[in-house]
């Protein structure tokens, strides 16, 4: 059976209740929470805020991803370091209040558009040590994003990922096809490679070039059979930017999209 999910992303304009609205007419089971949306940046990082996701959403949510915008686990600036694992901190905190189960991080890359380094690694590997540690003690997962490809961007490619999750027996990872694909042989690979280490998948298409599109057209169905046919049985993450949509969506169209997008993939898994 898929457990289709939605990202809270999708959503952005929303706050928590009409998110739960949205989802539920949608007929989506289950949330990824993004813990950088307006709403939780201007005011929802209060405590009362934790408490009324928790109130309206708290059930759905059975992963959180943590902030990403202004940080990078792997700058050249230590303070944005910091300031990135004080936030990767605060989101595994936060998992653990809601009852998530894993938390999604991303791994950064190297300031520079020039290709990353060791030291950008080792970087990533003194965020991954706290935050693991972090994730012991607030009883999560945290799984590791794969990022799209480029030399500057760290674990885009499975090999990478890979040496990182050896390194990491406690870490997971987050399979994100759009950034995997093309080539759909990158996405394949890495199911195939480390699919038992997959505790998470965001899924959306790559379409001439453009990111975080919906997979209702098939473009990535060979994946999602590869994933079905490994046994995955973990959340199906439906992470579409509403931003490449050819017009603005209302919160209406929004409940369209995710419901069309949620049969496609019952489709497929069921």
């Amino acid at each position: 059976m898929a457990r289709v999910s939605a990202s809270s992303m999708f959503l952005w304009d929303l706050d928590p209740r009409r998110m739960a609205e949205v989802i539920a007419e949608a007929g989506v089971g289950e949330m990824e929470f993004w813990a950088e949306t307006p709403w939780y940046w201007e005011g929802g990082r209060r405590p009362e805020g934790a408490e009324l996701i928790r109130e309206v959403l708290g059930r759905r949510i059975t992963t959180l991803h943590a902030p990403v915008m202004d940080l990078n686990p792997s700058s050249y600036n230590d303070l944005v370091c910091l300031a990135t694992m004080e936030e990767g901190i605060s989101a595994i905190r936060l998992a653990g209040l809601l009852g998530a189960r894993v938390v999604v991080v991303h791994p950064g890359k190297r300031t520079a558009k020039r290709p990353a380094r060791e030291e950008e690694r080792e970087k990533l590997r003194r965020y991954l040590e706290v935050c693991l540690d972090r994730a012991v003690e607030e009883g999560v997962l945290l799984a590791l994003e794969n990022l799209e490809p480029a030399p500057w961007n760290l674990c885009s490619e499975p090999d990478e990922m890979g040496r990182f999750l050896d390194e990491h027996p406690r870490l997971g990872m987050t399979l994100d096809i759009s950034h995997a694909t093309p080539p759909p042989s990158r996405a394949l690979a890495f199911v195939e490679a480390l699919g038992d280490r997959i505790l998470d998948v965001h899924v959306s298409a790559t379409i001439d070039g453009v990111r975080h599109l919906p997979v209702s057209s098939g473009s990535v169905d060979p994946i999602l059979k590869a994933l079905r046919d490994s046994g995955y049985s973990g959340p199906l993450t439906l992470e579409l930017d509403d931003k490449k949509f050819p017009a603005t969506l209302s919160t209406k169209d929004k409940v369209g999209v995710l419901r069309r997008e949620r049969l496609h993939l019952e489709s497929i898994w069921d």
